[in-house]
């Protein structure tokens, strides 16, 4: 894998024919920038005392979620945490991205968007999920899955591969976070057809022969970094310490085959491709 200390050595250009048209993971350092208030970095009680009040989703370690909270409550139960507490979970705010949502982030991404910016490397266009052909912006734009993750020291999320064919940005804000990834070729390892390994806690009956493979990327990403996770990439996230990422999904256009493929194998039900592609016609991003 390729893990660049700055941006300036890659473009769109490149970033797209070298990593996205090759199924190729990236990792950039100091690429991700904060701006504003929350600038150094957006700690967790700037957060809670601008979004407290606001009920958020708290998930299980992959994405089932258990309960509501107020933010406010959730920074204080990590708070708690550092001292010996019973661990809370994982919260994946996200923007709306089906029709049907009873919490959503987008007035949370709308008050920040002055806050952030997206890496250069991130293309401007040329989107078929969702659909945007020029000037797509993530701060402001809907994608699927965008959302703030936040959790204590210790939260993780266990080994997955992403949804809709998709690819995935993911960007360090707040903490520590160690990620590692697996090329789509260790799926005979790493799972069984109905359920993926969890790294921490195997089961080594039903996956006798997970420890054959090592991970193609073992990285801490910090406060600045970004990471790129292409489609049917395996891959698991654990918190160093309190943390805080964005991050969303996307389909370029130079994979648009394999998106219609998985269009054509059932996905056009999906409820997230169905409210992406009737949204993006009769509403601007906001």
């Amino acid at each position: 894998m390729t893990d660049r200390d700055s941006t300036s050595e890659v473009d769109q250009n490149e970033f797209v024919n070298t990593y996205l048209a090759k199924n190729m993971p990236f990792v950039a350092r100091d690429c991700f920038t904060r701006s504003g208030p929350l600038a150094s970095p957006w700690d967790l009680e700037p957060l809670a005392e601008k979004f407290g009040a606001y009920h958020v989703p708290v998930f299980d370690t992959l994405f089932e979620m258990q309960r509501s909270m107020r933010f406010s409550d959730y920074v204080s139960a990590i708070a708690a945490e550092r001292t010996g507490a019973k661990p809370v979970s994982y919260v994946r705010w996200y923007a709306r991205q089906r029709h049907f949502q009873m919490i959503c982030a987008d007035e949370a991404f709308a008050e920040l968007a002055e806050s952030w910016t997206a890496p250069s490397w991130v293309p401007s266009g040329g989107y078929v999920f969702p659909p945007i052909k020029e000037n797509a912006d993530p701060v402001r734009d809907r994608f699927p899955a965008k959302g703030f993750f936040v959790c204590a020291a210790g939260g993780r999320t266990r080994l997955h591969v992403d949804p809709w064919a998709s690819d995935a940005v993911l960007c360090q804000v707040t903490g520590a976070k160690r990620f590692v990834m697996y090329p789509p070729s260790a799926g005979e390892f790493l799972s069984d057809g109905d359920a993926v390994v969890d790294l921490e806690e195997p089961d080594d009956e039903r996956f006798p022969t997970w420890r054959e493979v090592r991970p193609a990327v073992d990285v801490t990403l910090s406060p600045g970094d970004a990471i790129y996770i292409p489609a049917g990439w395996f891959h698991a996230a654990v918190a160093l310490a309190p943390s805080v990422s964005i991050t969303w999904n996307f389909v370029h256009e130079v994979n648009a085959a394999r998106f219609a493929a998985y269009l054509e194998s059932g996905g056009s039900t999906d409820a997230t491709v169905k409210y992406f592609h009737a949204t993006h016609e009769v509403a601007p991003a906001s």
